[in-house]
């Protein structure tokens, strides 16, 4: 065979040639398993294309809406608020959406209220008749701490809105957008529980829309030192408390009004608007955060030594409290869900400061 023969041959028979690869490329894409595949392929790259669409789109522009980190401490305008519209979508009781009655509601009474605060930067926590106790325990330790911080309470019922009133500490106590809605009493666990558990980024990002710094607290923390200066300095949009080594916890977190937050909130409110899978508000912010829905969020960690979780506090299987050290500074009862359980865990660790005499236990 002449050596033009063999180049022909060597060409045509190689099992690495291109036109092999293309040819054996195409088969592999006909075949009914590499079909579904790419079909799913084409959809999930569909689905993020909706959501950027949506995140991007006007009239929820973000960088409309928000005008870069607004300076802490110093009462200066505040930003204006951007009300979308469209279809008022207020028939869902959890609907916090920005288009939705009950977002317009609650945005006037942030509004009125940030009218009258001396600061931009608050505690925001939420409770109910089911966690009052915890509630009153985690104001008392703030105090004990020797701070004053502005405590924002949004009540969820009408029982604990009028125990809260005319608190000593002088709280500042919001009622939810559809207030004259709800029962006397919520307890954990119950349906309406779920339903505002599900508004908190929502509850947040009002209050950073007006140029505020937010610690968002659980009600069942306690403070044993003053968490703040673990926010300052350093550049980052958002501090989370983690529950894991790479899982983050909306228990305790931090936010700060940047571009950022602010569409991180959006994204998170909207996915727990719009995906009933995802309801749980902790399974919602760990998806966001790794799904990269947020790319440019800059997030900081706290330390699981100083902000200790019952993981890390409490040994369950003695029913023991681990040392406190010196650098504890905020604890959060996450990993014990019922009530009781929790209330065992602070008497062990001897952080109940309530009055055991006078407090009401709830049902």
């Amino acid at each position: 065979m002449t050596a033009h023969h063999e180049i022909f041959s060597n060409y045509t028979g190689s099992r690495n040639s291109p036109m092999r690869c293309l040819f054996g490329s195409l088969m592999q894409l006909l075949k009914p398993r590499s079909s579904c595949r790419l079909l799913l392929g084409i959809l999930l790259l569909a689905a993020f294309a909706g959501v950027g669409f949506w995140v991007h789109g006007t009239p929820f522009d973000v960088n409309q809406e928000v005008s870069g980190v607004l300076e802490v401490g110093h009462k200066g305008r505040k930003r204006s608020e951007t009300e979308a519209q469209g279809k008022d979508d207020s028939t869902q009781d959890y609907s916090m959406r920005p288009n939705s009655s009950y977002a317009r509601l609650f945005a006037a009474e942030v509004r009125a209220l940030t009218n009258t605060l001396p600061e931009l930067n608050i505690v925001l926590t939420t409770t109910n008749m089911g966690y009052l106790d915890f509630t009153e325990n985690m104001l008392l330790s703030i105090d004990r701490v020797g701070i004053h911080p502005e405590v924002v309470v949004i009540a969820e019922d009408r029982g604990s809105y009028k125990a809260l009133l005319d608190h000593k500490y002088g709280l500042h106590v919001l009622k939810p957008p559809d207030f004259n809605k709800l029962p006397e009493a919520i307890d954990f666990g119950v349906p309406d529980h779920q339903k505002f558990t599900i508004r908190r980024p929502a509850y947040v990002r009002e209050f950073i829309k007006q140029g505020y710094e937010v610690l968002f607290v659980d009600s069942d923390t306690f403070w044993f030192q003053d968490p703040y200066p673990y926010f300052q300095g350093g550049s980052f949009d958002v501090a989370f408390m983690r529950d894991y080594r790479k899982t983050f916890s909306d228990g305790v977190g931090f936010y700060r009004p940047t571009n950022s937050t602010d569409y991180f909130l959006r994204v998170w409110v909207w996915v727990l608007d719009t995906q009933p899978k995802l309801r749980q508000d902790q399974r919602v912010v760990s998806y966001v955060l790794s799904s990269k829905l947020s790319p440019d969020l800059k997030i900081r960690s706290l330390g699981f030594q100083t902000f200790p979780t019952c993981k890390n506090l409490y040994d369950s299987d003695n029913e023991v409290c681990r040392n406190v050290t010196d650098k504890t500074t905020l604890f959060h009862a996450a990993f014990t869900p019922l009530h009781v359980d929790k209330r065992k865990v602070f008497d062990k660790c001897n952080i109940w400061l309530v009055n055991t005499t006078t407090e009401k236990t709830p049902s």
